[in-house]
């Protein structure tokens, strides 16, 4: 029940952060402990990205550039599939190579 879906939602967090640390441009500025939240540090200001990744069809994240440069706040849950992580990231890599 409610374990499985908070193991799910914390492994598929983490999935994701770390593919999105991967890409060039981008990174995790906290070094830390987190559970379904992560902020993300773009090589563009982040209303940018949130347009590309509406455009995508891709609910991007909060805009939290006034706390962290070019930063978005990502959410991701159980209910997030590997396919829709693995979209986001591709999505944010085109914007990385651009």
């Amino acid at each position: 029940g409610l374990r499985q879906v908070a193991e799910l939602t914390y492994q598929k967090a983490h999935y994701a952060a770390g593919r999105i640390a991967e890409l060039p441009g981008f990174s995790l500025p906290i070094d830390g402990t987190f559970f379904q939240e992560f902020v993300v540090s773009c090589p563009q200001p982040a209303d940018q990205i949130s347009l590309i990744l509406e455009r995508a069809g891709i609910i991007g994240g909060l805009n939290v550039s006034d706390r962290y440069p070019n930063g978005m706040l990502f959410c991701v849950t159980e209910m997030n599939s590997k396919d829709q992580i693995d979209g986001l990231v591709t999505t944010l890599g085109q914007v990385s190579t651009s």
